[in-house]
């Protein structure tokens, strides 16, 4: 009897251990694996998907939206949201564009890139400064940033940039896409930046639990404005590489990165309560939404479907986290 009652317990010690790791850990390795069924899908389904060319295609679709998506991290970290992202990239690209034509390509990618923090800059002191909700705060900065980029362009593409600009685009580094390239040192730089500088570490305490975070000393109004700084720093990045890739300053590109960033980011097990989740996720989060993307256009899926899907599975990504949130709340 004494030796079955052990057993017993070794049993229900297990679960237990089993349980919490799948609480702890579950998005993180549910994902990766969900991105790696959707690869095998899509490889059965198209002679093309699995092809170098068509992965290269991929990784350069993916770059724009991972920059915008790592940016887009540091303010869902804070329980913030930037739905000006998208509208930020129609302007760098504006403003890039001219100054490459009149500058040339350093000097006016600086230019483009500047624009965007700047961007950050108004967006972080309306909301720490003038108390406006992040969610109106940059919805209303999206609508003023699209006025300006199509004043700016007088609503047409600015063309006549060099070639050498748009080849950027399709150049290869060790074999690998320049965008993509690109993409990856915006990985590095986030996460080592969110996990091993005391600013990172007062963006998740901000997020976790604000007023403790003001009672320990951070200054809460100054991490904010930085995070939403980097945010559109990165959209910025993003939107040099989707210009290069288009070859003109399109007044209406990045339309669609709002949905799709956050999409990435939530799928990629960042809280939208702020204080949980790393970028390291986002990037998977990213790689759904790009193979998604890519592998229902090799099916001939219309983009206005492709749309309900991405849209269905941030219902989803967010349904999960309160359930989480509860789940610990309850603990």
């Amino acid at each position: 009897m004494h030796d079955s009652s052990r057993i017993e317990v070794a049993r229900t010690d297990r679960r237990e251990r089993l349980t919490d790791l799948a609480r702890r850990y579950g998005r993180e390795i549910g994902l990766p694996a969900v991105v790696i069924i959707l690869m095998a899908i899509f490889g059965f389904t198209s002679d093309v998907f699995l092809t170098t060319q068509n992965l290269r295609n991929i990784g350069v679709a993916a770059a724009a939206l991972a920059a915008v998506s790592f940016g887009q991290t540091f303010v869902v970290l804070t329980a913030g949201l930037d739905l000006s992202v998208g509208s930020t990239v129609a302007l760098v690209s504006v403003v890039a564009a001219y100054g490459i034509r009149s500058h040339g390509i350093a000097l006016g990618v600086a230019e483009g890139i500047f624009a965007g923090a700047c961007v950050g800059i108004v967006n972080g002191l309306v909301i720490t400064k003038l108390n406006v909700f992040p969610f109106i705060a940059t919805l209303a900065m999206l609508s003023i940033l699209s006025g300006l980029a199509l004043n700016l362009s007088g609503g047409i593409p600015i063309s006549g940039l060099p070639d050498r600009f748009g080849d950027f685009a399709y150049d290869q580094v060790w074999g690998l896409p320049a965008p993509f390239i690109v993409a990856l040192v915006v990985l590095c730089v986030s996460h080592l930046i969110l996990q091993y500088t005391r600013f990172g570490r007062h963006i998740y305490a901000v997020g976790g639990n604000q007023e403790a975070a003001r009672l320990s000393g951070i200054e809460i109004n100054r991490v904010k404005v930085l995070a939403y700084i980097f945010c559109s720093f990165f959209a910025a990045v993003g939107s040099i590489v989707l210009t290069a890739r288009v070859a003109s300053g399109q007044p209406t590109l990045g339309v669609s990165l709002p949905l799709e960033s956050v999409a990435a980011v939530v799928l990629g097990g960042v809280s939208l309560f702020g204080g949980r989740g790393s970028v390291i996720g986002v990037a998977f989060g990213v790689a759904f939404v790009s193979i998604l993307s890519n592998g229902l256009n090799l099916l001939n899926v219309s983009s206005y479907t492709q749309m309900m899907v991405i849209g269905a599975a941030l219902i989803l990504a967010v349904a999960m986290d309160q359930i989480f949130v509860r789940r610990r709340s309850s603990e």
